[in-house]
C-alpha cells in the first residue's frame, strides 16, 4: 500500500512556463511534476523551518523511491467541470531594479539617473521612453485562466500531514497565487496493468499506444527535472459563445496501451501511471 495525498486547488491564474520555451514563455495547461515538487518543497520548508533545504530533502525523497509521482489535472469530471481557459494576461517584464543602475560604457549615465531626470522635468514621454525601450527585455509570460485543480502526490510510506499541505500558496511562477480548500490522505494499492485508462499525465514510454481518447503529447520536467514526453490527458477546443470564438481545456480521460506492463496506482479518482 502507498499513501495518496490529494489536494483541491484553487487559483484565478497560473503560469507554468513550458519547458522548450524561451523568453516568451508559453504556458503549460497543467501543472508539470517538477511544479508540484517544488510547491510541496516550499510548504515543508515552511512547516519546518528548513528554506531552501526542504527542496533538496524532497529530491532526495524522489531518488530513493519514497516519493514516486506527483500530478495535476483540472477538477472535475469533463462534462461538468469549468474549463481552463488561456487567459489574454500577458507579463512584460521591465529590469528597473537591475538593468537601470548598470551603464554599458564607462562614464554613461545609468539609465536610473536618465529616468529621475525626467520625471523630475516632467517629460512623461521621456520617462516612458527610457522604461519601454531602455529597460524592457525580451520575457514575456502567458497565463492559464482556471476555477480548480487536483493535485496527487503518491508516497511510498512516509506523507506529509494535511496543515503542511496546506501551506502551498502557488503554482508556477511568484504570480500564479491559489489555495488549497481539501486535503485527503489516503491508501491505495500500487498494481501491474498493460492497459490503462487515465485522466492524468502519464509517461510516454517506449512501445506506447493510445487506444481512445483525446490527449496532449508534450515534454515536462518530472518529478527530478528531466525532461520527459508525456500522454497528457486534455480536450482543447475552440468554443464559440455570445458571438466570440475562445480556447478552452477541458479534463479528459484516455485508454494507454504500454504493450507491456507498468506500475499504476489505483486512486479514487482513477489510475496513475508511475512507470516501469
Amino acid at each position: 500500500m502507498v499513501k495518496v495525498v490529494a489536494a483541491r486547488v484553487r487559483l484565478p491564474v497560473f503560469s507554468i512556463s513550458h519547458s522548450e520555451s524561451f523568453q516568451i514563455l508559453s504556458a503549460l495547461p497543467v501543472p508539470q511534476p517538477s511544479s508540484l515538487v517544488g510547491s510541496l518543497a516550499y510548504a515543508i520548508g515552511v512547516a519546518e523551518n528548513k528554506g531552501l533545504r526542504a527542496l533538496e530533502e524532497v529530491y532526495g525523497l524522489v531518488r530513493k523511491s519514497e516519493l514516486l509521482a506527483a500530478r495535476a489535472k483540472p477538477f472535475g469530471e469533463e462534462t461538468a467541470a469549468p474549463p481552463l481557459v488561456p487567459s489574454a494576461l500577458v507579463v512584460r517584464r521591465f529590469r528597473v531594479a537591475d538593468k537601470a543602475h548598470e551603464s554599458k560604457e564607462k562614464g554613461e549615465r545609468k539609465p536610473i539617473e536618465l529616468l529621475s531626470n525626467a520625471l523630475s522635468s516632467g517629460s512623461f514621454e521621456d520617462a516612458k521612453r527610457i522604461i519601454e525601450v531602455k529597460l524592457v527585455d525580451a520575457f514575456y509570460r502567458e497565463y492559464v485562466m482556471g476555477i480548480e485543480l487536483l493535485c496527487l502526490w503518491v508516497f511510498k510510506s512516509w506523507a506529509p500531514p494535511e496543515h503542511v499541505v496546506r501551506l502551498i500558496h502557488r503554482l508556477g511562477d511568484t504570480e500564479s497565487l491559489c489555495t488549497v480548500t481539501d486535503v485527503t490522505i489516503s491508501e491505495s494499492q500500487l498494481l501491474k496493468k498493460r492497459l490503462v485508462e487515465t485522466s492524468f499525465p502519464a509517461p510516454w514510454l517506449e512501445g506506447v499506444r493510445v487506444v481512445e481518447g483525446s490527449y496532449y503529447p508534450v515534454k515536462l520536467c518530472n518529478e527530478v527535472r528531466e525532461l520527459t514526453l508525456y500522454i497528457v490527458p486534455l480536450r482543447i477546443e475552440v468554443e464559440r459563445r455570445n458571438g466570440l470564438r475562445y480556447s478552452t481545456i477541458r479534463s479528459a480521460s484516455v485508454t494507454i496501451d504500454y504493450g507491456s506492463e507498468v506500475t499504476v496506482c489505483e486512486t479514487k479518482w482513477g489510475d496513475l501511471v508511475i512507470g516501469r
